[in-house]
């Protein structure tokens, strides 16, 4: 399955299932590239919140986790490709929950938001 799949709630939680399985080892629970493997010595993975992954296309998030990138290896033959769009779903709710503005929340929700003191 090349085709991103509808973004639904199932998806996500899957997708951070599979994230915590694969990829918080190196990329950390919050994606900033804090994982168990930098304590290890390993080269710490650029945060998913960095300018230059949050502007990545979705399918350039998939090729590299099909294909590997750098020092990151393929994991095509390990994670199915839905599982794949899961993890790319999840990733980009960790980054909007990291860098949402007001405008991002939907007009009829915003009055649910209130300022805290």
């Amino acid at each position: 399955m090349r085709t991103k799949p509808l973004l639904t709630a199932a998806l996500l939680e899957r997708g951070r299932q599979r994230f915590d399985i694969f990829c918080s080892p190196c990329h950390g629970a919050n994606g900033d590239g804090n994982g168990i493997i930098v304590e290890r010595g390993m080269p710490r993975p650029t945060s998913y919140h960095a300018e230059r992954l949050r502007n990545a296309e979705d399918q350039h998030l998939f090729d590299v986790i099909s294909n590997g990138y750098g020092a990151m290896y393929s994991y095509g033959a390990r994670v199915p490709p839905r599982d794949r769009w899961a993890i790319v779903s999840y990733i980009r709710a960790l980054q909007l929950s990291r860098h949402a503005s007001i405008d991002d929340v939907p007009a009829g929700q915003r009055g649910k938001l209130v300022e805290q003191p």
